[in-house]
């Protein structure tokens, strides 16, 4: 019998997670999937080729999911190379083509181990390289006591338990946080600098040093813009011309880094992974051959949202429901043969990133062209709805709530056949059926990135949270407050059923002024005339939706009744429901909105 070998390494939503901007978000994903791949390809160098049952279609790097199962068994010091190995060469190349590039003097930089440090202390980019990941493994082993031992499942179990145990080491820095985490230190060239701590730094040394950190950022800035006309050349920018030339250039700064921002070395790195010619100084043989952002020179990068006053954008993320789940029951599934096993989990796994392949590809995907999906990993993806900057003077056409709100309406045929492939191929079905669960934020233009992306998080994770298979709509106006409401997919039509959206939110409005209408629970014995009901609620919904609340009251199927749409049966719940509703509504898919 065979041993098999369960991987995986964290922090994974965390490192995504701390994200401003798209770019950061892509980096990430493209360093993860790079870093699981490197782990295939080791298990396949150690073992023999075949020997990967999940992930499929190993072939292709993005998207890449980083739980892997092993026909055969790998050590732990294997992956652990492989892994840190590469994450290791990824950091020195980016170190190495800042320390190159943005005209600071080599000498001047403390960041990292001087020649004479080696094998004796660690710089900070050598600790980032050492302590950034945990690796987990756990393995199902033959056991001739019980030699009806289902030792896939055995390894999927033995790697969950092990993940209880924290494989993590935190690294003490000195310094001044990163305006992205807050948590981690500036990169800059200066940080890891000893000096006598008990000295107290001068104001003339503080502003020194204060110069020295911004003049970094300028220079990493202003390079990044244009690097193939500006590598070798900023040296000759001083922090006066940097300043002038951030006037009136105003709009056109930032595309990688903002002058502003403070990263962390890790942070750093996402950013400039996504420039394509990062490696270029390494021998073809040592590249990274990091999936690029861009597959061709003319490709658009992240720079073709117009959001100017006006102009909205809608954005959404969506993540598999309880896709570990699944992998689970298919492992328990024809235990007597384990040839079964593995072939079913290859094949669930070919067809997940099958379809993330397809989707993130789809040319008429989007209303007009008007949005892209920035990454698709087949049990997660995000991607942006948006009015394209013009090659002119003239302003581009507005992407309409109306147009984001029918773009939604077909999202879930998008999975369809996934579904159908899945119920078909591996009798997914009833209880076991594959659903997504959706994040989705139509934000204002002053709205920042960061928090947008903030927003998508939050409103998917509202979505599992409330019973999965679900969307939340948060709409986010540019002072930062949002309405929100979240529906089962199979009952999204609902919005379509308002007779008169105007009549309904001033109607809602008026009754919610006059205490009619109640949004918070009182403590019923101060005052026990007025409870929360959904009476109201109800006949609202009869009256503007055709019978909706008459006809959720009587349903007969369970995915029909309150329960299963608002995810409670409470009267408090059922009227909050109704209340986001109206709002949520009233912002997508009033005439006046249009």
């Amino acid at each position: 019998m065979n041993t098999y070998t369960a991987i995986s390494f964290a922090p994974v939503q965390g490192f995504i997670e701390k994200s401003r901007k798209l770019r950061d978000l892509f980096g990430a994903s493209l360093i993860l999937s790079y870093l699981s791949q490197k782990i295939v390809e080791k298990a396949e160098e150690h073992l023999e080729k075949g020997c990967i049952i999940s992930p499929g279609l190993i072939e292709h790097q993005e998207g890449m999911p980083n739980r892997i199962l092993v026909k055969g068994e790998l050590t732990r010091e294997v992956v652990e190379k492989a892994l840190l190995g590469e994450w290791q060469k990824i950091l020195r190349v980016c170190r190495e083509w800042v320390e190159d590039n943005i005209g600071i003097p080599k000498e001047q930089y403390h960041w990292a181990q001087k020649p004479q440090q080696v094998d004796q202390e660690k710089g900070e980019w050598e600790r980032w390289g050492s302590y950034t990941w945990e690796v987990f493994m756990g393995w199902g082993r033959p056991d001739p006591d019980n030699p009806d031992k289902n030792l896939i499942k055995a390894a999927m179990d033995d790697l969950e338990t092990r993940k209880l145990k924290r494989d993590w080491v935190a690294i003490n820095w000195v310094g001044e946080s990163s305006s992205l985490s807050g948590t981690d230190a500036i990169a800059w060239h200066r940080l890891g600098a000893k000096r006598d701590l008990s000295k107290t730094l001068t104001t003339d040394e503080r502003l020194k040093e204060k110069e020295d950190q911004e003049l970094f950022y300028r220079r990493l800035s202003w390079v990044l813009d244009n690097p193939e006309q500006r590598k070798g050349k900023a040296h000759d920018m001083s922090l006066e011309k940097l300043r002038a030339y951030e006037q009136p250039n105003a709009e056109g700064i930032g595309r990688y880094i903002a002058v502003n921002e403070r990263l962390s070395i890790p942070e750093l790195v996402k950013r400039l992974i996504t420039y394509d010619k990062i490696d270029e100084k390494e021998p073809d043989d040592q590249k990274l051959k990091i999936a690029k952002l861009k597959t061709r020179p003319d490709d658009p990068e992240f720079k073709d949202i117009y959001r100017e006053a006006g102009y909205w954008t809608g954005w959404f993320m969506g993540d598999g429901d309880q896709v570990g789940d699944k992998l689970k029951k298919l492992a328990e599934w024809n235990s007597d043969n384990p040839e079964k096993q593995a072939q079913d989990l290859q094949h669930f796994s070919k067809l997940m990133r099958g379809w993330g392949q397809e989707f993130e590809k789809r040319k008429d995907l989007f209303p007009g062209g008007k949005g892209r999906v920035i990454y698709a990993g087949g049990d997660d993806f995000m991607g942006v709805l948006y009015s394209e900057e013009t090659q002119t003077e003239e302003k581009p056409d507005k992407l309409k709530p109306i147009e984001a709100w029918n773009w939604l309406m077909q999202l879930p045929k998008q999975w369809e056949k996934l579904q159908n492939d899945l119920a078909d191929d591996l009798g997914f079905k009833d209880q076991h059926r594959f659903t997504y669960s959706v994040g989705f934020v139509w934000a204002g233009h002053q709205v920042p990135q960061r928090d947008i992306l903030q927003h998508c998080r939050e409103a998917e994770q509202r979505s599992k949270k409330l019973g999965r298979d679900r969307i939340t709509i948060r709409v986010v106006f540019n002072s930062g407050q949002y309405v929100q409401w979240t529906c089962l997919w199979k009952h999204l039509e609902i919005l379509n059923r308002c007779q008169d959206w105007t009549h309904l939110y001033n109607d809602w409005a008026y009754l919610k002024s006059r205490h009619a209408v109640r949004l918070k629970q009182i403590d019923q014995s101060k005052n026990p005339r007025n409870p929360v009901t959904r009476d109201l609620a109800l006949v609202m919904l009869d009256l503007y939706f055709d019978g909706l609340g008459e006809e959720i009251q009587n349903a007969k199927k369970q995915e029909d009744q309150w329960n299963a749409i608002v995810g409670d049966y409470s009267d408090l719940a059922i009227v909050q429901w109704v209340n986001d509703l109206v709002q949520v509504g009233w912002q997508l898919c009033a005439n006046s909105n249009t």
